[in-house]
């Protein structure tokens, strides 16, 4: 037996039927701006009272330079079973320097936005990436084709303008912190007050100061004593910026996408899910159904501390306290797992058969009903652990609070061809 047909008769030729290498290496660089003028101070006509005017209307920075991507791909493409299944397997990484992020200024600057667009510093990406594609069942009428794809993705700042310089990012008003970003973590982690669950002796909240010290808060105090104590009773400072720490890294890790089509004959069915996780979200949305004002509460308050002794995570109720859930800022109680699997669309089709249009022109009719967002499976306990109250901003990822989750929508069509 030659060596040629031994290769040929082994169960390795018989499986894989295509191999091929590649890799790259390429330097391009990124404008990477939210809009196309971010170097230019603008202005925007207006009207003060009946006379035209001008008002600033962006803060530009004439020292804004382009990011530098420097890319490396190694990669190969697998065909099985004279292709029915393909794989793709990528590793990548990519460095950036002069990296554009929007830069917090002081509000007294007057600038629109309190951000500006600057050259920071530098970071990187890296990861797999996987692809399969693969016809599973083609038997007569019925067939079945899949794809799945699924990426994991490592960031991390490396350097930023100036000795232990940071980037802070703020919810909602410019004293709420909540995020930060720091050489040596991934762009925008989520940042604030450490807590400690809540003191079954008096069931006030614990929290944790920047020296690693547990003090507790109560709102309602005697007058002339500290809100602030340790658990000894004795005065302590108020947790301020300054104690906050890094409470988790605010971009997934993994993520990907798993479709499927189904075929009968003259029906079609389509299920797309989506899916992301090892990252983290900020549900201050939490927060604000404990608020302590009277305002609209989750029923989970009927579990607050009410008696000494008792174990929980919602401390006493005291009228006022806006502080000790996580109101007027962020705490680590209200850090939670973004994992989650979404059917993100599905789709049933009928097309009807040519023979039946005739002479008449018409050459196709396909009717079909869709659902997009059917449900999502999550441990996250707020509304939706893909949304962002800071919408797509690069510096404060993964914050809910009161956030509109995405909707679900029905849909009913025909596509006609002529």
């Amino acid at each position: 037996m030659g060596e040629e047909q031994f290769y040929q008769n082994t169960p390795l030729a018989a499986v894989l039927t295509n191999v091929k290498l590649r890799a790259s290496w390429g330097k391009v660089g990124n404008g990477n701006l939210s809009n196309s003028y971010g170097s230019l101070s603008l202005y925007n006509s207006a009207l003060y009272g009946s006379v035209p005017t001008w008002t600033f209307s962006q803060g530009g920075n004439p020292d804004l330079g382009w990011e530098t991507s420097k890319q490396t791909n190694i990669g190969a493409d697998l065909g099985l079973f004279n292709e029915r299944i393909r794989f793709d397997i990528t590793y990548y990484r990519n460095n950036v320097d002069g990296l554009i992020l929007n830069v917090p200024q002081t509000p007294s600057k007057g600038i629109p936005g309190n951000a500006i667009l600057m050259n920071v510093g530098s970071m990187y990406n890296r990861g797999f990436e996987l692809g399969i594609n693969a016809s599973v069942l083609n038997a007569g009428k019925f067939t079945w084709n899949t794809n799945l794809n699924y990426t994991t993705n490592r960031n991390k700042v490396t350097a930023l303008f100036g000795d232990g310089a940071e980037i802070v990012g703020t919810t909602s008003t410019s004293s709420e912190t909540t995020n930060i970003t720091r050489v040596g973590y991934s762009v925008g982690s989520l940042y604030g007050a450490k807590t400690d669950g809540v003191n079954p002796a008096n069931g006030q909240r614990i929290f944790i100061n920047g020296a690693g010290e547990k003090v507790q808060y109560s709102h309602a105090v005697a007058s002339g004593q500290s809100r602030w104590t340790y658990l000894d009773g004795s005065p302590a400072a108020a947790i301020s910026v300054s104690d906050y720490q890094l409470l988790g890294n605010a971009l997934p890790t993994w993520y990907g996408g798993f479709n499927n089509t189904f075929r009968y004959g003259n029906f079609d069915l389509g299920i797309n899910f989506t899916y992301s996780g090892g990252n983290y979200v900020m549900n201050g949305t939490k927060g604000t159904w404990r608020d302590q004002r009277f305002w609209n509460n989750t029923t989970e308050v009927l579990d607050r501390w009410t008696t000494e002794g008792q174990v929980t995570d919602i401390p006493r109720v005291v009228f006022g306290d806006l502080l000790s859930n996580g109101s007027s800022f962020p705490i680590s109680e209200n850090v939670e797992k973004a994992d989650f699997l979404r059917l993100q669309s599905a789709g049933l089709g009928y097309t009807v058969p040519k023979q039946v249009f005739g002479k008449s022109g018409v050459s196709s009719v396909r009717v079909y009903t869709q659902v997009f967002n059917a449900f999502i499976l999550t441990k996250y306990s707020g509304t939706d652990p893909e949304i962002s109250s800071n919408g797509n901003t690069n510096t404060t990822p993964g914050v809910d609070k009161n956030s509109i989750p995405q909707g679900r929508t029905f849909t009913l069509g025909v596509n006609v061809g002529f």
